[in-house]
């Protein structure tokens, strides 16, 4: 073999090797910054419950098919971490003031949900059964109000999608236990994973309700959601979820947390 053969030969051996390195590199690299579905989901749930605690002002608008509405008004509390827990006060109008929603979320992931109800004073205990029921006859049912409810639930990560313009992924969740959706379709935010889009279908594969987080601002250096609705699709109907006033990390007392 010549000089020039065996120098041809050689650089074609390190450009083999240098190709096989990129290609290796190129295969390990995508699979280190791949994501889980479990991430995806433990990342939505944090975004949807930043800072040590939360306070703000809410207000309901229940919307029937016809386009009337109606508003009610209240304060929300918040309070994060493992055992998180949530307080939602009515001020008005009239009917409602003093009616009282209370929801902990325990270590291992189980939601107790209580409402006071002022008007017969006494406090109704929801037992999983009763939370599919509607909240008040608005579009949320008591679950829908809770935490994100995902612990018991079969997950896939389907594919990409756009929501708004947003990049998200798409990922389909079938609830293994006897609940009141038979799948649950969710565009999470790529980039500050709020879940921008939710679509439940009953169990017969009918689309039954879609749920949106808008209204998205930089508050505190947390992406926080100003505006959830929930429509009934079947029906026409709307309730929207509007918050303003929002403040984070005020150190609120556990006690509040305790209800009436």
């Amino acid at each position: 073999m010549d000089r020039t053969t065996r120098l041809r030969s050689i650089s074609l051996k390190r450009g083999a090797g240098a190709l096989l390195g990129a290609a290796l590199f190129t295969v390990f690299a995508g699979a280190a910054c791949a994501i889980d579905v479990t991430t995806i989901l433990a990342r939505a749930r944090q975004a949807l419950e930043p800072g040590e605690d939360m306070r703000a002002k809410v207000v309901f608008s229940i919307t029937n098919a016809r386009g009337e509405s109606v508003e009610w008004a209240g304060r929300l509390y918040r309070h994060g971490g493992s055992e998180a827990r949530m307080r939602l006060v009515f001020e008005s109008p009239l009917d409602l003031r003093g009616t009282d929603v209370t929801v902990s979320r325990t270590a291992d992931g189980e939601t107790r949900m209580r409402i006071y109800l002022p008007a017969i004073r006494r406090v109704r205990e929801l037992t999983a059964d009763m939370r599919g029921e509607s909240f008040l006859g608005t579009d949320f049912n008591y679950e829908d109000l809770g935490f994100q409810q995902v612990d018991y639930q079969q997950h896939s990560l389907i594919d990409d999608d756009e929501i708004g313009g947003r990049p998200c992924y798409r990922i389909a969740s079938v609830p293994d236990r006897g609940w009141w959706y038979g799948k649950i379709l969710r565009y999470t935010d790529k980039k500050d994973y709020i879940p921008r889009r939710t679509e439940y279908s009953d169990r017969s594969g009918v689309l039954w309700k879609v749920r949106t987080f808008d209204g998205i601002k930089m508050i505190d250096t947390y992406p926080t959601w100003t505006r959830l609705t929930m429509q009934t699709i079947p029906t026409g109907t709307s309730t929207t979820i509007t918050l303003s006033d929002i403040e984070y990390d005020t150190g609120l007392s556990p006690a509040l947390f305790d209800g009436p």
